[in-house]
């Protein structure tokens, strides 16, 4: 599967959607149900990108960053910098969640409980 572009002209609406091959032209929009087209981009085609990582973080803003609408908020930026090569960005980024790990520890969510799992005599 790949990630693909979909643009809806009816709402406005850009998604990356995983596609299967051949990837179909058009698809349902996912905010209003009209008809989305496929948008092509020269992601990857042209070499190195000349903007900053320190952005937008927002998946419509970066266009040429895949999967970047399908990963968590703190994952975006270091996802961005590593796309585009700014090393000094992804430095910095890793720096802080390391940080942000080391005092607060792993995210904990969805954890659930196994009370009652085992049995005990």
């Amino acid at each position: 599967m790949i990630i693909v572009d979909y643009y809806c002209p009816a709402c406005d609406f850009t998604v990356e959607a995983f596609s299967v091959t051949p990837v179909p032209e058009f698809r349902s929009c996912d905010r209003c149900g009209m008809q989305s087209r496929r948008r092509f981009s020269t992601a990857g085609l042209s070499g190195r990108a000349n903007r900053p990582a320190s952005g937008s973080t927002a998946c419509v803003d970066n266009p040429d960053v895949p999967g970047l609408c399908h990963v968590g908020s703190d994952a975006k930026r270091s996802l961005i910098a590593r796309h585009r090569g700014d090393h000094d960005t992804l430095a910095k980024e890793q720096a802080r969640q390391r940080i942000t790990y080391e005092q607060s520890g792993p995210p904990v969510r969805g954890v659930h409980g196994h009370a009652g799992a085992h049995s005990h005599n």
